[in-house]
């Protein structure tokens, strides 16, 4: 713990309660605020939050203990108030609680003025803060008149004129838009980088985990835990008390360690951007060597591997457009196609009479022909089941080639994620602010699955608020996604499959009239709702990513 003068504020067993001696908000609390920390102070509703945050700055008086700021007791007379919140400041989670004067200038000018400065002192404050909250343009405007966020701000600034100690902020992001919400997080980040201490009541666990130097959990109005982001969101039993869940990429790293895939031994990532760079250092094998030897008659050959479609129209503008470019990459390179889905290959030779080859099928024919190395190019969105059968069934052809080398899936690396938001941003260029466009993709029980809900971050990480990716059959699930969208109030929402051909996931479980379908639930959420039938395959810049792919091995050999 902290050394004493290091202690910025202290609660002492503090009981409060708003009607009887039998039901406590604050029941025996007792922590400590270390000077110039970032703390997250979470917990379920009525966990005592908000109760604390009002008794630090003498908006309530606990009914026992003692709350020690700068290591002496404070005073509840009009004296100590004043003092208390010259250094303590809070701003409500609902700014109507908190503004109350005419005008934008008038309501940060009052805490200043109220503590003695003179009008010319007061303002050179209120205008530097001003400028640094980036209000200065709305100073004259009534405070009834602003937006939610334009509220926000002002309140912050009210606090920040009076140059507190410490600022106690309740659910700053609550009723916020996605802009606003990264403009009080940057305001918080300059805060924090003044050395201002800053507790911040807040349920979102991800933020908490990567903004956070510690967290600390009430419960019943009690600390149940208090420490590092890394041993609080660690401990499953006490987020389970709080109705918290584990911070997403606590969830994907531990699923990653289940599976082999990282090691245990690595310090826990603190954001998507961390993890992707732990998983872009897994060196996955790329090329194996047979026992063919190698004759002056070198054969060379692609083989593209798709999961396949029975929709003829999507091949030819998905599977076909791919094909066709890597065959123009490597001209000189003879090109040959398999599937991975034995049952639409089957369905295809039946319904229409046309035969499409299996990896060992293909691996066969490669073999009469005479090829010597072959490049095995998967159009595959993921790492998942389908490709790691792939790999074995071309394998299994090892000692009958001189070389078999594997390009990677579409989504591999953390440049390809960079990509592939790219390649979307590019495809939907005309989408507005107001409009949610949500993503379908398939969804696997293999841990690549955990790439979906890495992408659907690293979107909102990089600005794309209104961009959402689920998948059919794992996480994130429809229920996930319909939450997340409500939270951000599109006007209209704008269905895609995020799957290389737009087959049959994308015309039934997305686009179809059944009442499970996802544009069926949205409209029955009340959105405006239109789906667009365009596989990744579609996509010139998704093409070009898996040209790539196979460049990079083709450059390797």
């Amino acid at each position: 713990m902290n050394k004493q003068n290091d202690i910025l504020l202290k609660a002492d067993n503090i009981y409060f309660s708003y009607d009887d001696d039998h039901s406590h908000s604050l029941n025996g609390l007792s922590l400590e605020i270390g000077r110039k920390k970032k703390i997250a102070l979470m917990g379920a509703n009525g966990s005592g939050k908000s109760t604390f945050f009002r008794c630090c700055t003498g908006i309530l008086r606990p009914q026992s203990g003692k709350l020690l700021l700068n290591g002496t007791e404070i005073s509840y007379t009009k004296k100590g108030l004043l003092d208390l919140r010259s250094k303590v400041g809070i701003v409500f989670q609902d700014p109507d609680d908190q503004l109350f004067s005419a005008s934008v200038y008038q309501e940060i000018s009052f805490g200043v003025l109220n503590l003695g400065a003179s009008e010319e002192e007061a303002r050179k404050e209120v205008e530097m803060v001003m400028d640094q909250l980036e209000i200065t343009p709305f100073s004259d405007k009534p405070t009834h008149a602003l937006s939610g966020g334009q509220k926000k701000q002002v309140s912050i600034a009210d606090i920040l004129v009076m140059h507190p100690e410490l600022i106690l902020l309740d659910e700053p992001a609550a009723a916020l838009d996605p802009k606003h919400v990264t403009i009080v997080n940057g305001i918080v980040d300059r805060m924090t980088a003044q050395g201002i201490t800053v507790v911040m009541a807040t349920h979102d666990v991800n933020y908490a985990y990567e903004w956070a130097d510690e967290v600390i959990l009430l419960h019943e109005g009690s600390v149940l835990i208090h420490g590092t982001p890394a041993e609080v969101f660690s401990n499953k039993t006490a987020l389970k008390q709080t109705n918290l869940e584990p911070p997403a990429v606590l969830e994907i790293f531990e699923s990653l360690c289940k599976k082999q895939i990282l090691k245990t031994s690595l310090p826990l990532p603190k954001n998507i951007a961390e993890l992707e760079a732990y998983i872009a250092d897994v060196h996955l094998n790329t090329q194996y060597e047979g026992k063919k030897a190698l004759s002056d008659n070198r054969k060379k050959a692609i083989l593209v591997v798709s999961f396949g479609t029975t929709h003829h129209e999507t091949r030819k503008v998905t599977i076909d457009a791919i094909e066709e470019d890597m065959q123009k990459a490597f001209p000189d390179h003879a090109l040959y196609r398999a599937w991975t889905s034995n049952m639409i290959i089957k369905k295809i030779k039946e319904r229409d009479g046309i035969s499409i080859h299996t990896v060992k099928e293909a691996m066969e024919q490669m073999k009469q022909d005479g090829i010597t190395e072959v490049f095995v190019q998967p159009t595959h969105v993921i790492n998942g089941i389908e490709n790691d059968r792939m790999k074995e069934d071309a394998l299994s052809f090892r000692e009958d080639f001189h070389s078999i080398s594997f390009g990677e899936p579409l989504l591999t690396s953390e440049q390809d994620s960079f990509d592939v938001i790219r390649a979307v941003v590019q495809e939907f260029s005309d989408l507005k602010k107001e409009e949610a466009l949500v993503l379908m993709g398939h969804g696997t029980t293999h841990f690549a699955n955990a790439i979906y809900a890495a992408l659907d971050y690293t979107f909102k990480d990089l600005g794309y608020k209104n961009i959402f990716l689920g998948t059919v059959e794992a996480y994130p699930s429809m229920e996930t996604l319909m939450k997340m969208v409500k939270e951000y109030a599109p006007k209209k929402v704008i269905l895609s499959p995020f799957m290389i051909v737009a087959g049959d996931h994308a015309k039934n479980d997305m686009a179809g009239d059944d009442p499970k379908s996802w544009y069926r639930q949205f409209q029955a959420a009340g959105f405006e709702t239109k789906t667009v039938l365009k596989g990744l395959g579609e996509y010139e810049g998704i093409r070009n990513i898996l040209v790539e792919h196979l460049r990079r091995i083709a450059e390797h050999h």
